[in-house]
């Protein structure tokens, strides 16, 4: 009974540039350099800035000290709020 409304609401949606093309996503690790940690993110940074529409440019920021607290108050605190 519906559907002959459904198919009447489909739109075209334009073509529009990747919201993250010219973009840089900081990714923040607690750990030092070459921890297991900062292995891993660096890792997911090469890969996910390929598969991310835009393909964003990646950087890895080490925060060291007091087991990882000083980068969770970074970023709670300090860090610019995206959404």
């Amino acid at each position: 009974m519906f559907s002959f409304i459904l198919f009447g609401c489909a739109t075209h949606a334009a073509a529009q540039t990747p919201y993250y093309q010219g973009k840089t996503i900081t990714i923040i690790t607690g750990s030092q350099a070459g921890d297991l940690f900062d292995i891993y993110a660096r890792m997911l940074a090469t890969h996910m800035g390929k598969n991310i529409p835009g393909n964003p440019n990646m950087v890895v920021q080490n925060m060291t000290g007091a087991g990882h607290i000083v980068a969770a108050n970074f970023v709670y605190a300090v860090a610019k709020p995206d959404g």
